[in-house]
């Protein structure tokens, strides 16, 4: 993110009032709004899906060996540790992994964010939202339920905007998460810019998980 966007976004996120975001410039988008929903920007980025696999499998490796009884012991010792290794591999594997299943268009606005793609679209509203996170500046975590089944669906979308949908989401949806309150979203390159923009909006959100209006 460079300082340009950082302004920018710092100004999207110190907009405090619907008219102050109606009087923002028109932003084209091919995303489906809803009544009232404005586009803040448009930007190139790819969806992240999580991918659990099956149980652990590996192949155990029998030792077959002859000699002293030093080797027989010494040769058991590395074909047990092979074998560790190789089962905490498989292990590990079988956790599941974040694959990349798509690149498309991330349009935020000021109800939540819409990826635009043929096949792996998705809307996620700001406030239906249980759980989000920040894995890295440029990767934005939320697990959410679809309108549609209720189902609890989760992915990152990796896009330079990452902190913006973060915090957007945080705001509405988490105010007492604790990136907001260190300033841990802020991308290191340019936490030394307009600080007072984090600092008020983790007073804000605090204002909003103790009940009281901002």
């Amino acid at each position: 993110m460079t300082p340009q966007d950082w302004g920018f976004l710092c100004g999207l996120l110190a907009t405090k009032t619907p008219q102050e975001l109606a009087a923002r410039p028109f932003v084209p988008t091919a995303a489906k709004l809803s009544q009232g929903e404005q586009a803040l920007l448009t930007a190139p980025a790819q969806r992240h899906t999580w991918k659990p696999t099956s149980a652990p499998q590996y192949q155990r490796h029998n030792l077959s060996a002859r000699g002293s009884v030093p080797f027989l012991l010494a040769a058991h010792a590395v074909n047990e540790g092979i074998n560790a290794i190789n089962k905490s591999r498989a292990q590990s594997k079988a956790q599941g992994q974040w694959i990349v299943e798509s690149s498309g268009t991330l349009t935020v606005t000021t109800h939540g964010v819409h990826y635009l793609h043929p096949e792996t679209w998705a809307t996620i509203h700001w406030t239906n939202s249980e759980m989000c996170e920040l894995p890295a500046p440029d990767v934005y975590e939320v697990h959410f339920r679809t309108g549609q089944s209720g189902n609890r669906l989760g992915l990152r979308l990796r896009t330079i905007w990452a902190p913006l949908l973060f915090a957007m989401t945080a705001f509405a949806s988490h105010p007492g998460h604790p990136r907001l309150h260190d300033r841990s979203w802020v991308p290191p390159q340019v936490a030394h810019l307009y600080p007072e923009v984090s600092a008020d909006l983790a007073r804000r959100a605090a204002q909003r998980a103790r009940g009281e209006h901002p």
